[in-house]
C-alpha cells in the first residue's frame, strides 16, 4: 500500500493467487500486514483491536464487507527487511567495496527484494558469479 493511501494497513496479499491449492474455490483468505517501521504501535494492540482495524481498512479499500470466519493473529517485530531513503545508493556502495574481495558475493533480502522471488533471483545471481569467478 503506497503511505499517502493507506491508514495503518501495511500490505495485503491475496492467498489464493499465489498458492490456489491452500484456499478452497468458495473462499478468500486474506493476510494483512500491519507495523514495521511506519507503525510500531500496533504490536501493543489487542488482537481484536487488529481486528477491527484490518475489517476497517479493507472495507474502505476493497469494499469488504464480510465477517471474517476465521483470524490469526501472529506478531513478528523486527522481522522483515524496510528499506529506507537512500537505500539503493548504499547497496551500490556496498557492491561497489566487495568487487575488491575476491571470491565474495551477497545474496539475501537486504539487497534488492524482499520477497522470495527477489531472493532466488539474487542467490542464483550470486551463485552464478562464484562458478564465473572460479573458473
Amino acid at each position: 500500500m503506497p503511505k499517502k493511501e493507506r491508514q495503518r494497513l501495511a500490505a495485503c496479499t491475496f492467498v489464493g493467487t499465489k498458492f490456489s491449492f491452500r484456499v478452497p474455490d468458495d473462499r478468500i483468505v486474506l493476510r494483512c500486514f500491519f507495523g514495521g517501521i511506519g507503525d510500531p504501535a500496533i504490536l501493543n494492540e489487542s488482537d481484536e483491536s487488529v481486528t477491527a482495524i484490518a475489517r476497517d481498512e479493507l472495507h474502505r479499500i476493497l469494499g469488504l464487507t464480510a465477517a471474517p470466519i476465521s483470524q490469526t493473529i501472529s506478531r513478528w517485530p523486527r522481522s522483515m527487511a524496510q528499506y529506507t531513503l537512500g537505500h539503493k545508493q548504499r547497496v551500490e556502495e556496498i557492491r561497489a567495496r566487495t568487487i575488491a574481495i575476491p571470491g565474495l558475493h551477497l545474496a539475501g533480502n537486504a539487497y534488492d527484494g524482499i520477497g522470495i522471488p527477489d531472493c532466488i533471483q539474487g542467490g542464483r545471481a550470486a551463485a552464478q558469479a562464484v562458478l564465473t569467478s572460479s573458473l
